[in-house]
């Protein structure tokens, strides 16, 4: 089913802890914890497919340069690494993530997209921002985050309130059934409505399945005119054949068009009425 952190490559373990090493230098004295969390840390991580998710804990709110020696370092340490997936990482407070404050606001962030902004200096390192994922990031530490460094999981994350985190993951459903956004990553689209439809209709108490859990689960509850765009948004996601950087959003494969949206307009539905019966 994937990898967790006890079974991945050497390489890829060797990779992430000499970059969280580096990041958390960077934080000096204010370093509180770095905490792992997504597919890696929850056993279902398939390179060439997964990024690695890392949280960064600081005590005190960075100064703008700080911020911006973080980002750098990031640029730097991630351009060599053992898979085509990268490093996605946020610097969050502790004292924001023990009160709970959401939407939170982060310190610094790091993921592939922000590359040439950080390296063209267009961001605003005095600006604070705010991080819907954050809610569900938090969730997933809670849930299954291993400690990299720092003191246990339980002594500084608190579960987000249910309303907090759902609007989290509405977050992406609703940009994934919009328009033909769908089409852009298929099997991560697929796959992430499967999660968001398994927290709305209460398949378990846990809240942050991993997406081949939630795909399986789905394949047996979708209609028969679905379950082949499932099956091949699975078998994308699982194959760790390698595949180049520009087709790592298709993994490589051909995508039936019409058969993605008609499955976006199920997903829509069935969104809507998990919703509905929510709010009951």
């Amino acid at each position: 089913m994937g990898a967790g952190w006890g079974e991945c490559e050497p390489t890829v373990r060797a990779w992430v802890e000499a970059v969280c090493r580096a990041l958390a230098s960077e934080l000096g004295g204010n370093h509180v914890g770095t905490y792992l969390h997504g597919s890696l840390a929850s056993g279902s991580f398939h390179p060439p497919k997964s990024d690695v998710d890392v949280l960064f804990v600081a005590e005190e709110a960075l100064p703008p340069e700080a911020r911006h020696r973080f980002a750098r370092t990031a640029v730097e340490v991630t351009r060599e690494r053992p898979l085509v997936g990268g490093l996605e990482c946020s610097v969050v407070l502790g004292r924001d993530l023990l009160r709970g404050v959401y939407p939170m606001p982060f310190e610094a962030h790091f993921g592939e997209d922000h590359v040439p902004e950080i390296l063209e200096d267009r961001v605003d390192w005095a600006e604070t921002r705010t991080d819907g994922d954050l809610a569900a990031h938090v969730q997933a530490v809670c849930e299954f985050g291993i400690v990299l460094s720092g003191p246990p999981v339980s002594s500084l994350f608190r579960p987000p309130a249910r309303a907090d985190f759902l609007d989290s993951i509405r977050a992406d459903s609703d940009w994934i059934v919009e328009g033909e956004h769908i089409l852009e990553s298929p099997f991560y689209a697929v796959l992430n409505l499967a999660r968001v439809l398994w927290v709305l209709e209460g398949v378990s108490d846990r809240l942050v399945p991993s997406k081949d859990e939630a795909g399986e689960w789905l394949l047996e509850e979708a209609p028969l005119e679905h379950r082949a765009i499932l099956r091949l948004a699975l078998d994308t996601y699982r194959d760790g054949s390698p595949v180049h950087p520009e087709d790592r959003r298709t993994g490589g494969r051909p995508w039936p068009r019409d058969d993605l949206l008609r499955f976006r307009d199920w997903a829509r539905v069935r969104l809507e009425r998990a919703e509905e019966r929510g709010r009951d």
